[in-house]
């Protein structure tokens, strides 16, 4: 949801979105995850707001603290 939020030019929603999908990658270690959560970096790479920057800090220690790649 937080990926087509940014697609559609929402970012400030979208971060918020994604703040609550970054819960729940926490907590799941698995493929998918990982490349929901590269795709999650794609949509918002055209942002730069705290919201967003926020959003990209908090993805990069969630992929750090698991197994599966993440290009975060």
């Amino acid at each position: 949801m937080a990926a087509a939020l940014f697609n559609e030019g929402e970012p400030e929603q979208a971060a918020a979105e994604a703040q609550q999908a970054l819960d729940d990658a926490a907590r799941v270690d698995s493929t998918l995850v990982a490349s929901r959560l590269n795709t999650l970096l794609d949509a918002a790479s055209p942002y730069r707001t705290a919201a967003v920057d926020e959003v990209r800090t908090r993805a990069a220690d969630v992929a750090a603290a698991r197994s599966t790649p993440v290009a975060a």
